[in-house]
């Protein structure tokens, strides 16, 4: 009887706790990209457009003009400017441009 009473307690106390968890992310105050943390009002490229962290309620769409802080590639990230090799690959770099985008950068010159 005290076993099926103790069973019954740790049920009860376990469904507790995702909504305490659900409770604390509801005040987060970062989102997140993989790996990489973002703090609150900070805009990325989200495909197709921007998107910005919000506190509590995490990535909203922004506006068009929203300014971007860089670009994230395989859970790292990279502030507007960065250069990043390309695996197997001796001709091209990719250059996070000011839209939070990757580009490609040839280092071929026309004659090689």
């Amino acid at each position: 009887m005290r076993a099926a009473l103790l069973l019954a307690l740790m049920l009860v106390a376990a469904q507790g706790g995702p909504s305490l968890a659900q409770e604390v992310s509801a005040r987060e105050t970062r989102c997140w990209v993989g790996d990489v943390a973002f703090t609150a009002g900070v805009g990325i490229n989200a495909g197709g457009g921007v998107a910005v962290c919000r506190a509590g309620t995490g990535w909203e769409a922004g506006e068009p003009d929203t300014p971007v802080v860089g670009c994230v590639l395989e859970d790292k990230f990279s502030s507007i400017g960065a250069v990043v090799g390309i695996r197997n690959n001796d001709s091209l770099l990719l250059q996070c441009d000011p839209s939070g985008r990757w580009t490609t950068v040839n280092t071929r010159l026309a004659g090689d």
